[in-house]
């Protein structure tokens, strides 16, 4: 039997089943007494008031806990926020912005929405036989890629967000978003990896663009392809969000003509049930945090299996040839585990020295803010020695 390939033993991560947007979102907002909150959570994030949006959703969680009001993507963002504070980098800034922008709910959006849920539907090949057209809908706003991209920047959502809800305070503390918000859509082409820097090639020009390493590339194999907007920051340029894994002859007329690249994937792309190893534009969107591009469904698998891959670069074993071709994956997982906000109270609560000693060895190779939280944990032991 012939060996599968990397990218068709990890199938995209699913949704949950509690998903609240399971009943349409008029049946959800009639009577709720936490249509108010939400938008005053909207308000405060705008502002970038992280406590006072966590505030509020303290206040109404436990009353909406049976049915996960608030998406734990929000809450994961907002708490790294406010326990990291200072050392969140102002990439995350961006992130965090764009985050707020696809949220959509305001009335000027109807419209965009509508149409890049069209443009989704159409890549995709229409409406899903098998479901509802409500339930398709929920689906393509919480999980579809071409729906992010068109949504945000093709249709002007980002940009809207940054001139019309956004405020001075949230925007400063931004990286370079406005060069963000008019990012073109590129083809480029995995050449080879390191821990701390992936680097590409345009198939069109040439050009050799070199991206921070928090994941994008875990999923996608050297010498494979992908489409993304690729963005300025101030250490250098980054992928907006994990790219889109694709054929090579998808990367190279993406990057002949940028602007026809939902045309292209229209073309490229067959029927929503395809199979593993096809172009996938519905996954989970929100199984991607805002610090880290690897799927959160992999994360404690990666951590696992790429530590020993990392120490042993050298070993033959099918379970790390499953999720690891090269050790240089590993940092970008070990930084996602970090980051989590369970794991940063964790760590803060106490590690033990052979933890510590372990942690250190890797700030070189981590991005922030993983590395200044390990920093940070080592300066404090060494005070409190």
């Amino acid at each position: 039997m012939p060996k599968r390939t990397k990218h068709q033993k990890r199938p995209a991560p699913r949704a949950g089943a509690g998903d609240p947007r399971r009943r349409s979102f008029a049946e959800k907002v009639v009577d709720s007494p936490y249509w108010p909150a939400l938008f005053a959570v909207n308000d405060a994030e705008a502002r970038g008031d992280v406590k006072a949006a966590l505030e509020i959703i303290h206040r109404t969680r436990d009353q909406l806990d049976k049915e996960q009001f608030w998406h734990p993507s929000r809450l994961e963002r907002l708490e790294q926020m406010w326990l990291l504070g200072a050392l969140i980098p102002r990439w995350a800034h961006s992130r965090w912005i764009v985050a707020q922008a696809l949220q959509g709910t305001h009335a000027r959006n109807k419209r965009r929405m509508a149409k890049a849920i069209d443009l989704a539907l159409d890549v995709r090949g229409g409406p899903h036989p098998d479901r509802d057209r409500e339930d398709d809908r929920i689906q393509i706003l919480d999980r579809d890629w071409v729906y992010r991209q068109a949504f945000l920047y093709d249709l002007g959502g980002l940009e809207a967000f940054l001139r019309h809800h956004a405020s001075g305070d949230l925007i400063a503390g931004a990286d370079r978003i406005w060069e963000w918000a008019r990012a073109p859509m590129r083809g480029v082409r995995l050449l080879r990896r390191e821990p701390r820097h992936l680097f590409w090639e345009d198939p069109a020009t040439g050009e050799q663009p070199t991206t921070i390493n928090i994941g994008a590339g875990l999923m996608v194999d050297d010498g494979e392809c992908v489409i993304g907007r690729i963005v300025p920051i101030d250490d250098g340029l980054m992928f907006e969000t994990a790219p889109l894994r694709v054929p090579e002859e998808v990367a190279y007329a993406v990057s002949d003509e940028p602007d026809r690249w939902i045309d292209t994937l229209r073309d490229a792309s067959g029927p929503s049930d395809r199979e593993p190893g096809e172009i996938w534009t519905h996954r989970g969107l929100r199984d991607y945090g805002m610090l880290a591009d690897v799927p959160y469904g992999l994360v404690d698998l990666a951590m696992e299996a790429g530590l020993r891959a990392f120490r042993h670069p050298g070993e033959e074993d099918d379970e790390l040839e499953e999720l690891f071709d090269h050790p240089a994956d590993y940092p970008a997982c070990l930084a996602a585990w970090l980051v989590r906000p369970a794991t940063v109270k964790a760590l803060r609560g106490g590690v033990p020295l052979e933890g510590h000693s372990a942690l250190r060895g890797f700030i070189e190779f981590l991005h922030e803010p993983a590395a200044s939280l390990v920093r940070d944990l080592t300066d404090n032991r060494k005070e409190a020695a």
